[in-house]
């Protein structure tokens, strides 16, 4: 018995589809498995403690980054010491106005940066209000 075999033309187009799926496929898991957060407004190298201390995260929290040519910046944005007392004042004073609770404010330092610029972050940060400061660093393996 002899089978009549079909006479219709293949569509190149089908085997594209399969390709596409997989493409589409691959940017969703990207997307998905990629980490997608605000870059720092300057790059610091970060001080470095010994491997028993605690490094907190800044999730949640405010951070003040300072630069070891004591450039600053609060939460993204470059600010001078000036500015600061007055921004740190204002977030307490918003924080309060809403009724939230304010975290402690995250200072994020270059290992080389000024003691002193360090220094009068915090004291502007305790003079606004904030409940605390939170020092944070790079653990060093033993």
């Amino acid at each position: 018995m002899r089978l009549r075999q079909s006479s219709r033309a293949r569509n190149s187009d089908d085997a594209l589809i399969p390709l596409i799926n997989v493409v589409f496929l691959l940017l969703v898991f990207f997307m998905v498995a990629g980490t997608i957060t605000a870059g720092d407004a300057f790059r610091i190298q970060p001080a470095r403690i010994a491997a028993e201390a605690r490094k907190d995260a800044a999730d949640g929290r405010r951070v003040l980054l300072v630069g070891a040519d004591g450039r600053m910046a609060y939460d993204g944005e470059s600010i001078t010491i000036g500015a600061l007392s007055e921004q740190l004042a204002l977030t307490v004073q918003g924080a309060a106005d809403r009724g939230l609770s304010l975290q402690p404010l995250a200072v994020k330092t270059d290992a080389g940066a000024p003691a002193g610029t360090v220094i009068a972050a915090t004291e502007a940060a305790r003079a606004a209000g904030f409940p605390g400061v939170v020092l944070l660093v790079q653990r060093v393996p033993e």
